[in-house]
């Protein structure tokens, strides 16, 4: 199976980083060229490249990448793309009993450092009531399970 490679972030002053790069590399990349914010993503697949006006995060197989809807956190929608920019499915906060209201609640990209209810490769978020850690089938966007935090994020 085709893996994506090269993952790099595009920055607002048309320079390149790699996606791979620590906190600290990326700061001290910030500060010596005076990129500010990530304004797009590309990568290489089945020997091709492609460029997205988008963050994006690898999947965890790199058949794939994650990014938020129209490139806003607060859609409460993730995106998951094929490695050709595809759409393999959208994901959305799910509801998970009465109190759930998805239209208040958020998602985060995945993954999160976050590791508790055998969730491995989860994203942290909220159904418009309480926090969670969810786990996803990132070919589907079905929920497959989810567990509360011991504290709020």
């Amino acid at each position: 199976m085709e893996t994506i490679k090269d993952l790099s972030r595009i920055w607002d002053n048309g320079t390149v980083s790699s996606a791979s790069w620590s906190a600290e590399k990326i700061e001290d990349f910030k500060k010596e060229t005076g990129a500010k914010k990530v304004v797009g993503s590309k990568w290489t697949y089945c020997e091709r490249e492609y460029e997205t006006p988008f963050y994006v995060r690898l999947l965890a197989d790199r058949t794939g990448v994650v990014h938020f809807a129209n490139d806003d956190l607060q859609s409460g929608c993730i995106v998951v793309r094929n490695g050709d920019l595809s759409e393999r499915a959208v994901v959305t906060v799910p509801s998970i009993d009465t109190n759930s209201r998805p239209k208040d609640g958020y998602l985060n990209l995945p993954p999160s450092s976050a590791r508790f209810g055998g969730i491995e490769w989860g994203c942290e978020g909220n159904d418009g009531y309480t926090d969670y850690l969810f786990d996803f089938d990132w070919n589907t966007g079905k929920l497959l399970r989810f567990a509360r935090p011991s504290r709020p994020w």
